[in-house]
């Protein structure tokens, strides 16, 4: 299968080859009449009397025009029946001088017309040879002519073609044994707008190995733009292939591209090392929480209260989140009896039944904590104070540690939500909901279970997907990405501490939709995981939704600065217009213009006449002028040039490689194993 790519050099070779099918009928058409003309030439000679050479002149030459102007009739044809046009780009067929060869031979089977010519003919012995004389010359002439114009460019083609073919492969070849992504193959429109610097050549691959890749992917598209089955997709598919030993984590918010990473996933890895996190049969589970720290959890729990703007939530993580997840993490796994509730008089309420509280998942526990049921407070509190007067007969320093955090809890954040009716309520409005969807159901099953998968295994090579729509539980995605999220950091950072940080194996890191759940928090971690070799691609709809999401400019612009590659598809975003201008820069516009200009002058003389005379005189002028300026390279017209097509898309690619920085427009196969398409592969790019 030819490679997606290279078919327009490919068209382009075939339209010179058909250019060469005039020429070179138009020679043999020449030779063809110089055989015709001998013996005409010889009975001339021989001062023989020439007949029916009105007949021969009409037919010989409308048959010459017809076989050395065959495309004008091979042309419609071929389109007729749906022949790309560009196979015919470097074809001048000459319909005019098709038709009349036709009119010509037609006239030849007519006696009458052929009788009407020999009439005008007053001397058919000499001038009707010397006619057909000039048109074998000029035939001949003009099939050399447009054949060797027509093999040169040819020839130019071809080897230009295969020159870029061979700098290609070395360039893939150099890279074999590394992780390595593309970035797709370069238009060469920026050299054309005399952007030197960092403008690749026409027909380049932009492949980016693992040290270039580790410093991050960010794809910007509009949705339609194709950046997922463009971007995303491939450099999942290149990752897995180019490294055997790299592990991959994916977030998933639409459930739809799951059967699509799935598909990439099983064509490099055993079925066991794949696995599939979400809600619904055949998915595993996992405990988003797992290893994590009561402040990471805190963390996390505030980056969804993103709309909260009290003191309270503002002074870094909440110390009732800390405390209670901390709380959690000391006691679990308990049983817990509550008792029943009574009244002043210690008599039980109606309704208010004892019951059995498990205190276990962070998340589920954490929820029922944090709604300030003081009957499950004081039950846990008691579990907590038993709990201390066992370890101080075992391990005094826990016991000294889990009283100091009891009293921490119930001495202070307590009272103080009880005491302040508005945070108690903004507390309930904000953290409540973010929580209620792992209180029971489907939410808790998948993403609270200890006993799930670990993260940590896609160190050992294996792929996670973690699918959550957020179409079916748009309030738990935060929650359990940036959970997720935070875990994924925690593990760079282990990584960057080891002392074998230089030979540990890359991770992929894919964020589909990022936008959907990033915080103003991410701006370290991504620093933090691009150190630790982690392959990160994010992909974006626009950076004004990445801002909207985040709700600070300057961190969702901190958080962008943070990937060293950068692909825009078609976007109508101002934002994301502007920061492509910015990277990409000006280029030297160089303009050159003519003016005109005419003046008229009179005058009086005393010469010519007794009573004098007049005269007027006019003159023109003519004024060359060039002028340089310096104009974003990024026009309207290159943004407008972006399209996603069936088998490939175009974008504006911002890459560093091993070369330097590459900037250009460029194309990009498709990965779509849904649809069956698949252009992304590095044959497909002619490597």
């Amino acid at each position: 299968m030819t490679p997606y790519h290279l078919r327009a050099s490919q068209n382009h070779l075939i339209a010179l080859c058909l250019a060469l099918i005039d020429p070179i009928l138009t020679i043999l058409t020449g030779l063809w009449l110089a055989t015709k003309l001998h013996p005409i030439i010889e009975s001339w000679m021989q001062h023989r009397p020439l007949h029916y050479l009105a007949w021969a002149i009409a037919l010989y030459v409308g048959s010459a025009l017809i076989t050395s102007n065959i495309m004008a009739l091979a042309v419609p044809v071929a389109r007729g029946f749906g022949a790309d046009n560009e196979l015919f780009s470097a074809s001048k067929p000459r319909y005019l001088a098709f038709w009349i060869g036709i009119a010509l031979v037609g006239a030849s089977h007519i006696p009458l017309a052929m009788q009407w010519v020999a009439k005008q003919d007053q001397f058919p012995d000499y001038d009707g040879t010397i006619v057909l004389m000039i048109v074998a010359a000029i035939a001949l002439s003009t099939g050399v002519r447009d054949i060797a114009i027509a093999a040169w460019n040819a020839i130019i083609a071809a080897t230009a073609n295969a020159g870029v073919e061979a700098r290609n492969r070395r360039r893939w070849q150099s890279i074999i044994g590394q992780l390595a992504l593309c970035g797709g193959i370069a238009q060469g429109v920026f050299r054309e707008r005399n952007l030197t610097n960092g403008a690749p050549e026409k027909g380049a691959v932009l492949l980016y190995p693992e040290r270039s890749a580790n410093r991050g992917t960010l794809v910007v598209g509009a949705p339609g733009s194709s950046k997922t089955r463009s971007k995303i997709y491939p450099d999942f598919y290149w990752g897995l292939r180019t490294s055997q030993r790299a592990g991959a984590i994916v977030f998933v918010t639409k459930k739809r591209a799951t059967d699509d990473f799935l598909a990439i996933a099983r064509t490099f890895r055993p079925a066991d090392h794949v696995h599939v996190v979400g809600i619904g049969a055949g998915r595993a589970t996992i405990d988003i929480t797992a290893g994590m720290s009561h402040e990471s959890v805190g963390d996390a729990i505030k980056d969804g209260l993103g709309e909260s703007h009290s003191e309270f939530w503002k002074q870094g993580p909440s110390a009732f989140v800390e405390g209670f997840v901390e709380l959690i993490q000391a006691l679990r796994p308990a049983t817990i009896h509550v008792p029943p509730a009574v009244d002043k008089d210690g008599n039980v309420e109606p309704g208010a039944d004892a019951y059995d509280f498990e205190l276990g998942d962070t998340l589920p526990t954490l929820l029922d904590l944090v709604a300030l049921d003081g009957r499950l407070l004081d039950a846990v509190f008691a579990h907590a104070l038993e709990l201390v007067a066992k370890l101080e007969l075992s391990d005094w320093d826990e016991a000294t540690k889990l009283r100091s955090l009891l009293r921490e809890i119930k001495g202070r954040v307590v009272p103080l939500l009880k005491r302040d009716p508005k945070l108690a309520e903004e507390l309930r409005q904000s953290a409540l909901p973010q929580l209620q969807p792992f209180g029971r159901g489907a939410v808790r099953r998948a993403f609270c279970d200890r006993h799930g998968i670990d993260l940590s295994l896609v160190e050992q090579g294996h792929v996670i997907l973690v699918e959550i729509d957020e179409a079916e539980h748009p309030r738990a995605v935060n929650t359990v990405v940036r959970m997720l999220f935070r875990s994924v950091v925690q593990m760079a950072r282990e990584r960057t501490a080891s002392n074998r940080i230089g030979t540990l194996d890359p991770l992929l890191r894919v964020c589909h939709e990022y936008a959907n759940y990033a915080a103003a928090g991410h701006v370290q971690a991504w620093n933090t995981i691009r150190e630790s070799n982690f392959i990160a691609t994010v992909g974006l709809t626009s950076l004004s939704a990445l801002a909207k999401q985040i709700g600070d400019q300057r961190a969702a612009d901190a958080i962008v600065s943070n990937f060293s590659n950068k692909f825009f598809f078609d976007s109508d975003d101002r934002l994301t217009r502007d920061l492509a201008n910015e990277l990409v820069g000006k280029t030297t516009v160089i303009r050159r213009g003519t003016s005109e200009g005419t003046s008229t002058t009179s005058g009086t003389s005393s010469t010519g006449s007794l009573n004098g005379g007049s005269h007027r005189s006019r003159a023109t002028s003519q004024t060359e002028n060039t002028s340089e300026q310096r104009e974003d390279a990024l026009d309207g017209s290159i943004w407008r040039s972006l399209q996603a097509e069936r088998e490939s898309a175009t974008a504006i690619a911002f890459v560093r490689t091993d070369e330097g920085t590459m900037t250009d427009v460029v194309t990009l196969g498709v990965l779509d194993p849904s649809s069956g398409i698949v252009t992304a592969l590095p044959e497909h790019f002619g490597l």
